[in-house]
Parts: C-alpha cells; sequence; structure tokens
C-alpha cells in the first residue's frame, strides 16, 4: 500500500521564492516568515534565506516601515493606526516611533483634510459625535483635530 507524504515539495528555494515576493513590494521580516512558512520550507532555509536578503539589502524593516507610513498616510491615515498597523506587521515599537519622528507628514494638516472630506452640511450635537468617532477611527489624537470640533460651521466664511 502507498503512503500519502504530507509534506509538500517546492519548486523554488526559499531564497528564491522570497525574492521573488520582494521583486513585488517590500515586506516585513515578520511577513516574510509567515509567507515562507506557509509554503512549508524548512526553519533553517527559511532563516538562511532571510539572512541572506537582509545581508544584500534586499529586505530591510526601516525601509519597509518608512515606506508604508509614506503610503498610508497618503490615504489619510493618522499616526496612532500606522503604529497599530505596523506593530501586527512585526516591526518593533522603537522603529516605528523612529520612523514616524523622520516622516514628513503634517499631522494636523493631514487631520484637517480629512476632516473637511467629510464634514457633514449640518453641523450638530450627533454630527461632532459621528466626526470625532470617524477622526479617531483614522488613526489621528484628539489634539489634531479637537480644535475643528469647536469651529461654527454655521456661519457663512466656512462654506
Amino acid at each position: 500500500m502507498e503512503t500519502i507524504s504530507t509534506t509538500k515539495t517546492n519548486k523554488y528555494t526559499a531564497a528564491n521564492y522570497l525574492l521573488y515576493l520582494l521583486s513585488k513590494r517590500d515586506y516585513s521580516e515578520q511577513e516574510l516568515r509567515q509567507k515562507l512558512k506557509q509554503k512549508e520550507y524548512d526553519l533553517d532555509e527559511v532563516e538562511n534565506a532571510i539572512k541572506k536578503a537582509q545581508a544584500n539589502n534586499w529586505q530591510s524593516d526601516e525601509r519597509f516601515c518608512a515606506a508604508f507610513i509614506r503610503y498610508r498616510s497618503m490615504q489619510g491615515i493618522g499616526p496612532r493606526r500606522l503604529k497599530q498597523e505596523l506593530k501586527l506587521k512585526g516591526v518593533k515599537d522603537w522603529l516605528i516611533s523612529q520612523e514616524l519622528e523622520k516622516a514628513e507628514v503634517d499631522w494636523f494638516e493631514l487631520a484637517e483634510q480629512i476632516f473637511e472630506k467629510k464634514r457633514p452640511l449640518v453641523w450638530n450635537l450627533k454630527a461632532k459625535q459621528k466626526m470625532w468617532r470617524f477622526m479617531l477611527s483614522r488613526g489621528f489624537y484628539n489634539d489634531h483635530f479637537s480644535h475643528l470640533m469647536h469651529l461654527d460651521y454655521e456661519n457663512s466664511e466656512y462654506e
């Protein structure tokens, strides 16, 4: 009777697959580990492939973090949410803080742009609460947008 093998045989080495992934976009180290584990490569092979990629500067968490912050901030995402998303991708806290400080993003201006884009026509208590929740869900801190909540949008000068 024939036994069925439960291990997957891969067509390419872990290093080749890793290089293929990195040719598409930047990944964090943790994301690459997960992708290689999904393909059921040996742990030693995964470790060697990642070390080789980092030694040749094909993979860098610093570069990934900076590019991710730049990309997501252009989508209107604030620093609080960026921190959370980067932590989920396995980027270290100190690196996230460092890259957020280096990022050339004016969070107050970005918050104001997003706020003005979504501000409802009728500005009452319910609308203010909805906007507050929206801005927090986008990842902005209170001080980035709280001054906008107190403006009187009923005056004609803001229309």
